[in-house]
């Protein structure tokens, strides 16, 4: 079968790619604002990437893909439907490929990216031959999809409400936030989409809900499927050790096993994929064993490079929450001052949670913050990262605007400590570019 699909470099949207190249189709994508590391491992599978839409794409194509960033008048799908050819949203497309296996799904407002790589890794390592669809790059499977067999540990995003197409065994809500309200409208709609989720689960299945969130197990419960909490005090919460350093493994279950990335949050989302492995069948013995060897996903505290003693990391966190999370691991692991470079993602994200990212900006330093990474949205009037810059000035930070062309800077001006740049958008491509240049 010849698939196109539209938005490929999409992080969703290239696992998806890598899917239907693993069973055997013929994949093809285009992209209207191309990643070139993206199209790079793309390439490597032998996907080719067009960098615009156009009708021309259609030719001989059985089955059209296509991102929900893509707007329903664009001309290249418009035309696919005109002429027949199945047209199938990023969220159909992933239900279709789970429903031919077992599914294990894992989702949540933020730690569903780690979570899923942990699984997939025990999994993998215990001998199952995973099949993996994972929002982050993991360097050991080439990208964000590892092909293998019938048990397929998925990372589900709530985003155009795509958990709720899925039919898994076992699934776990590593967390939860008011995100994507764009999709639901209202939080009492976005819970009810997390407990319709869980509730979709099969018989005999295992649900792992956040201890600040136990009622979204609710109707998983009433039909009789087994939940358990995670989070301090939950039933899969376990006594943490303290951490030995940066680049050093932290102690994940008392005295045994160990947990090669710093963070609680870390250690939170390791026992959530322990927890996870156990109902698949894998002994907690051997998912805990098997974590010390987790290689991490890339832009989750990543190391990038190194300059002038200072220590330089990539993080993906864009929620109020996540960026505290972060900050806060490498506080307590930074020889010396944390600065921040954050790019907030989406106008409506910031337009709601501006003040949040200020406080959140707080635990540095000193912050950086650059121009709002539209994405999929229109620009808002009023709405800038100003917003978020004057909003941790209020809360007592050092912080100011900066620009792109500032990142070379900024880098040459640190002496020691750690240099985070943090964010869902274009600042690690940019941050990485910029390394690159100065020869780092």
């Amino acid at each position: 079968m010849n698939v196109h699909l539209m938005g490929i470099c999409g992080s969703g949207m290239s696992a998806l790619a890598g899917w239907y190249n693993a069973l055997g189709n013929n994949v093809t994508g285009c992209d209207g604002a191309p990643s070139p590391d993206k199209v790079i491992s793309l390439e490597k599978l032998g996907i080719a990437v067009e960098t615009d839409h156009s009708t021309n794409h259609l030719e001989g194509i059985d089955r059209l893909i296509f991102s929900a960033a893509i707007p329903r008048e664009n001309p290249e799908l418009e035309k696919a439907r005109e002429i027949g050819i199945p047209t199938l949203r990023r969220s159909e497309a992933l239900a279709e490929l789970a429903s031919l296996h077992t599914v294990v799904s894992i989702a949540g407002a933020h730690g569903k990216t780690t979570t899923t790589s942990m699984a997939g890794w025990i999994a993998q390592e215990a001998g199952f031959n995973p099949t993996v669809f994972i929002g982050g790059n993991m360097d050991c499977w080439n990208g964000n999809f590892r092909a293998g067999g019938e048990l397929a540990i998925v990372e589900s995003d709530e985003f155009d409400r795509t958990f709720l197409r899925l039919t898994p065994s076992h699934a776990a809500v590593t967390s939860f936030a008011l995100e994507h309200l764009e999709c639901y409208g209202s939080p009492e709609a976005l819970e009810w989409a997390f407990q319709a989720f869980l509730e979709s689960v099969l018989p005999g299945g295992t649900v792992i809900v956040p201890m600040e969130k136990p009622g979204l197990g609710f109707w998983a419960e009433r039909i009789g499927r087994k939940i358990l909490t995670s989070g301090p005090g939950g039933d899969i919460d376990a006594r943490v050790g303290e951490y030995r350093g940066w680049g050093e493994k932290y102690r994940l279950f008392g005295c045994h096993g160990f947990l090669p990335a710093p963070g609680i949050h870390n250690i939170r989302n390791a026992q959530v994929a322990v927890a996870l492995s156990m109902a698949s069948g894998i002994p907690a013995d051997k998912a805990i064993d098997v974590l010390a060897s987790w290689p991490g996903v890339s832009r989750r505290l990543e190391k990038i490079g190194e300059y002038r003693g200072t220590i330089i990391v990539s993080d993906y966190a864009h929620h109020p929450d996540e960026i505290a999370a972060a900050l806060s691991s490498v506080k307590k692991l930074a020889d010396g001052p944390v600065t921040v470079v954050f790019q907030p993602h989406l106008p409506s994200r910031t337009s709601l949670l501006h003040r949040e990212m200020g406080s959140a900006l707080r635990i540095a330093d000193r912050s950086y913050v650059l121009p709002i990474f539209k994405a999929r949205e229109a620009e808002v009037p009023g709405v800038s990262s100003d917003l978020v810059c004057d909003a941790a000035r209020r809360s007592g930070a050092l912080c100011d605007r900066t620009a792109m062309d500032r990142i070379e800077d900024i880098v040459k001006a640190c002496n020691g400590g750690v240099l985070i740049f943090m964010g869902a958008g274009s600042v690690d491509s940019q941050a990485r570019r910029v390394l690159r240049e100065v020869g780092l």
